[in-house]
Formats: structure tokens, C-alpha cells, sequence
């Protein structure tokens, strides 16, 4: 997709930093509407989430994140604003099962979105995501969905971290990936160096998530 033009009434920077964030919302509610979900926005913009998407009784708390840098920051509670006491104590914190159920990574340049399990935040632990380490969740809208050859509604939206291995290599099989796939180490690839999961349960959870990327 082409770049978005921006700011050609030059606005001021907090002005437009304030708006394009705005945009980067609507450019996750208007595709997802196009998907065929319905939406709900946040009326505040301190409120604990910034959307809620619907599909078939299971709501979804999402947390929307658009950048123009090639990462993701995926964390909660950042001090901004001139009015903020610097001195004041830090609250930044990864973003969590608390603070929602997927994060949308809005590409503020071309508008591209990446739907992303919070398993999968978790998992990587890191504060900025790069795009190229989470391209596989790009535009993956049948994430949310759930029932025959996918997740149940609650799995889909309360993730897969409070299962046993033995559930999940059961989950994993069910959607086509080997039992023997489970013990083996996963790798997932940033821009300058390489995740590596060795532990059986979380290689196991990241693989259904991908799985599930590639299911149309």
C-alpha cells in the first residue's frame, strides 16, 4: 500500500500527534468493520482499553498501537504530556492478560494492521515489537474468529497460558500440527536478532497462534 499523506494543513505536532493516533483507531475500526465485526470505541481516551471487537457473543478487549518507526511499543501506563511531573514514578509496564486480549499494531504509514494474541506479547516479553518479527499476524482478521477447525470462544479470548502442555499438544493436534512439533524449539526472527522458545509450552503456544495466522 502507497504511504498516507500527512499533516498537509500543518498542524501543530501535539495537534497532529493527538490526531493521527485518533486515525490509527478508525483505521482499526473501519477494517475491521470491513471484515464483518462489529466494534465498539472507547468514549474516553483514558479508558483502560481502546476498543472492544464482537464476534458471535465473545467480546474482545483490544489495545491499539500505531507507529510509523517499524516497531510496536507494546506496553501501558507511559508518563506524556508537558503537564507530567517528570520526577514522578514511572508505571510503564508490559502489556498484559489485565490490559487486554489482542493488540492491533496499526502501521501508521500505509495503514497495514497486525493482529496480535496477547500470548504472543507475553511470550516475547520485549517493549517494542518489531514489524518484521510479528509479519506473520499481518492483516490475520480470522484471528478473532472462533468455533470448527479454530480455537473455542473462550480459548480464543483468554489465550492459552493457563493450559497444560498436555491440553495444548491436544489443541495443537486438533489443528493439524504433530505432537512431535511441540518438544522442538521454536525461533521467530526480529530485524537484528532471533527469538529463540525452547520451552515445550510456550514453543507449543506460539505454533497454534501461527497456525491459526495461516488458516483462512
Amino acid at each position: 500500500m502507497d504511504e498516507m499523506q500527512k499533516n498537509l494543513t500543518d498542524l501543530a505536532e501535539g495537534t497532529f500527534r493527538s490526531l493521527n493516533g485518533a486515525a490509527d483507531e478508525n483505521i482499526f475500526i473501519g477494517k475491521a468493520s470491513k471484515a464483518g465485526f462489529y466494534t465498539f470505541f472507547k468514549v474516553w481516551r483514558d479508558m483502560p482499553y481502546d476498543a472492544v471487537l464482537d464476534y458471535d457473543g465473545i467480546l474482545y478487549r483490544i489495545e491499539i498501537k500505531g507507529s510509523g518507526t517499524g516497531k510496536f511499543n507494546v506496553t501501558h501506563g507511559g508518563r506524556s504530556g508537558g503537564q507530567i511531573d517528570r520526577n514522578a514514578e514511572d508505571r510503564t509496564h508490559l502489556l498484559s492478560r489485565n490490559d487486554g486480549d489482542f493488540v492491533v499494531g496499526v502501521d501508521t504509514d500505509n495503514g497495514d494492521c497486525y493482529i496480535i494474541p496477547m500470548d504472543v506479547v507475553v511470550l516475547c516479553n520485549r517493549q517494542n515489537m518489531s514489524i518484521q518479527l510479528v509479519n506473520d499476524f499481518k492483516e490475520k482478521w480470522q484471528l478473532f474468529l472462533h468455533g470448527e477447525g479454530r480455537l473455542n470462544g473462550h480459548e480464543t479470548r483468554d489465550g492459552l497460558m493457563q493450559l497444560e502442555l498436555p491440553e495444548l499438544i491436544s489443541i495443537a493436534e486438533r489443528l493439524g500440527i504433530k505432537s512431535e512439533e511441540c518438544t522442538q524449539p521454536l525461533h521467530m526472527d526480529g530485524p537484528r536478532s532471533r527469538m529463540d522458545f525452547d520451552d515445550p509450552k510456550k514453543a507449543t503456544i506460539l505454533r497454534i497462534w501461527l497456525k491459526l495466522a495461516d488458516i483462512s
